[in-house]
């Protein structure tokens, strides 16, 4: 069976998915940055802070660590 995978039609469709691929990572970064923000915190003994928007949360330093 021949395939009627034309040049044309697989550029298209490599532009499709990188659209695509390009869209979803804008939109869903900051969620992806914060999770493992958050995840990481604990492990070098600082605590999550949210920030303003996704994508800008924040490792701090817990209040009173060093006293």
């Amino acid at each position: 069976m021949k395939s009627n995978l034309t040049p044309a039609k697989f550029i298209f469709l490599i532009l499709i998915i990188s659209i695509l691929v390009t869209y979803l990572v804008s939109y869903y970064g900051g969620y992806f940055k914060d999770a493992i923000t958050k995840t990481t915190c604990p492990l070098i003994g600082e605590e999550y802070q949210d920030g303003s928007s996704s994508g800008e949360g924040k490792c701090i330093i817990p209040a009173g660590a060093f006293d």
